[in-house]
């Protein structure tokens, strides 16, 4: 089955019978309990870049699954734990030249735990913005539509996806929380979560672990990556790149528009936004508190 098939069932058709217009490919990387900072990053393009990338992509892994994390192990499904270190870097630069390309667009969305867990226990509403994974993710979604607000095409169609298994209830009410609260776009944003052999989540997939090992890198140079603004450019923190190249093949040409550090201010903000939809609409609040099970975690002093 190739990628215009995939995505007619995954994604559905338009009303004119047209595919959608744009998708977006979304991965997580790093652990909220072992790392200082995770990150979801990915790609957006319109589905003719995305069945060259796709293409381009199976014929560079032959077929077989690539996963950054295990990457030069023994559970490599290429083989690369036998590859001398210039052909991984340079394996990694070829994957990075197939999704770094003309209009398709890299993006990421990098947070501190602390910092978001520190809001969190002073917000409103906790619960329209945690868990962690869950306002990185949220962060990303919003990145995405402020480019689209920002270039004039926030009424194309867009769907999202994710991986499956990948904290889907988390998603899903973040993505059911946007939609009430930008309800001048419902009917034109989806979402859905496709297994990580699915060849377009690959290449989000090595995004993801590219940025997230830049900012674990930059975080273990300061005391905190939050400068006191809302969002920092990941190109800010450019000498944390890898010294092969590899992050500056993957980001380059995004990292000053599309790919952030969200800081503590983003999720103040967010918080701001679901006490002002609260107060529009305060018959929506009983039925969300009802739902409400997250609790924030308390910040180590």
């Amino acid at each position: 089955m190739n990628a215009r098939e995939i995505s007619g069932i995954a994604f559905g058709r338009a009303r004119e019978g047209m595919l959608v217009s744009l998708r977006v490919y979304f991965d997580g990387a790093g652990k909220e309990e072992a790392n200082p900072v995770i990150t979801v990053g990915g790609f957006m393009a319109d589905p003719t870049v995305c069945e060259s990338i796709e293409q381009d992509w199976e014929a560079a892994t032959e077929g077989k699954v690539f996963h950054l994390t295990d990457f030069g192990t023994p559970q490599c499904k290429l083989g690369s734990q036998s590859w001398t270190t210039e052909s991984r870097v340079n394996f990694l630069k070829r994957l990075a030249a197939i999704v770094n390309r003309p209009d398709c667009y890299v993006m990421s969305v990098s947070v501190e735990i602390a910092q978001v867990n520190k809001v969190l226990m002073e917000a409103n509403f906790p619960n329209e913005i945690g868990p962690v994974f869950s306002a990185c993710a949220y962060a990303a979604i919003l990145n995405t539509e402020g480019y689209l607000l920002n270039e004039n095409r926030i009424e194309q169609e867009v769907h999202y996806v994710f991986e499956k298994g990948d904290r889907e209830h988390e998603i899903a009410i973040t993505f059911a929380d946007f939609a009430e609260k930008t309800s001048k776009l419902r009917g034109l944003r989806g979402y859905s979560f496709l297994p990580k052999r699915t060849v377009l989540l690959q290449p989000a997939d090595l995004i993801a672990g590219v940025v997230q090992r830049c900012a674990i890198r930059a975080f273990a140079s300061f005391p905190s990556l939050d400068n006191g603004i809302a969002r920092t450019r990941l190109n800010t923190f450019e000498r944390h790149y890898s010294l092969d190249g590899v992050t500056s093949a993957v980001v380059g040409g995004h990292d000053q528009k599309h790919c952030w550090i969200a800081n503590a201010q983003s999720f103040e903000f967010l918080d701001g936004v679901a006490t002002r939809f609260f107060k529009r609409r305060p018959e929506q609040l009983p039925k969300r508190m009802k739902r409400a099970t997250f609790k924030p975690k308390k910040v180590k002093q």
